[in-house]
């Protein structure tokens, strides 16, 4: 069962074999097998493409199932008397990821010697379930409701200028007065094209101007430092900088829109105990 599935996922024999530590031969004869076993063709061979068959798709769709429930009823057997271990894959925002989430990877390593992490930077939006990752840190909520949401933490935009910018183009005193100024701002996909602020009791919404932009926040903010434009960065990214002086705040009195950070995993009768370490940790480390 979980060959077929692999083969079907990666569409080759030789892929699945790999994912699997399997030579190419035998995953080719145990679904050979498999079919002469259940008496009808589960793929559909050519030299250039393998598909499924029908037959192949329902097998495949009740497999998934099937093994879930395995896994489960496994894992929860294990973990009453186990320690976490295995692999867990993880998907992550990129700003998150870098700043705040691989600094505090290795004391949840150490913690859980057995446990080894895959972790995924990127701000594409990934299923979980199709590509196998066991969670994925996103901003914002998710509509996908086989999806469980956990907070973990929260990020502010801020307006931040480097001193230099500030010397040179003076402290703006609106969101008016600050569109007249150079920019160096992260847009990816449509996030980071708007972003709301509070003034005076109101929500405000304010349009990012393309003067220069960049799908990668450290980029941006190596930008921002060299005294270029003003930028709208997270306030975790900035944080140190303020504090020593190479950033200056922008705007105070625009208070920005707090936006969650959120753990995703999949819903499962038994959510397994790797994961449930992993988010702990998480909320342990970024709740405050």
């Amino acid at each position: 069962m979980r060959i077929a599935i692999e083969v079907a996922r990666l569409g080759s024999f030789a892929a699945a074999a790999r994912e699997l530590r399997l030579s190419a031969p035998s995953v080719s004869r145990i679904v050979a097998e498999l079919e002469a076993d259940l008496g009808v063709r589960l793929f559909n061979r050519t030299t250039r493409q393998l598909s499924l068959t029908e037959a192949g798709l329902e097998f495949v769709q009740k497999s998934s199932g099937i093994l879930e429930e395995l896994d489960n009823m496994r894992s929860a057997v294990r973990e009453r008397h186990d320690t976490p271990r295995g692999q867990l894959r993880v998907s992550c925002v990129t700003a998150f990821g870098n700043e705040c989430l691989a600094p505090a990877l290795p004391e949840f390593l150490q913690r859980f010697p057995q446990l080894g992490i895959s972790l995924e930077l990127g701000n594409r939006f990934v299923d979980l379930i199709e590509e196998r990752y066991d969670v994925a840190i996103r901003v914002g909520p998710l509509s996908d409701s086989s999806m469980v949401a956990h907070k973990i933490s929260t990020q502010k935009i801020i307006f931040v200028a480097s001193p230099e910018f500030c010397r040179q183009f003076g402290m703006p005193k609106s969101l008016d007065a600050i569109r007249s100024y150079p920019s160096v701002t992260q847009v990816s996909g449509e996030w980071g094209r708007i972003h709301q602020f509070r003034y005076l009791g109101e929500i405000v919404d304010f349009k990012v101007l393309q003067h220069f932009t960049m799908n990668s926040a450290r980029a941006v903010k190596n930008a921002c430092l060299t005294g270029y434009g003003y930028s709208l960065l997270a306030d975790f990214m900035v944080a140190k900088d303020l504090a020593e002086n190479r950033l200056v705040r922008l705007l105070p009195n625009y208070e920005p829109v707090e936006q969650p950070i959120y753990a995703f995993y999949p819903q499962s009768r038994h959510t397994p105990r790797k994961v449930r370490v992993f988010i702990d940790h998480l909320t342990e480390i970024f709740g405050s």
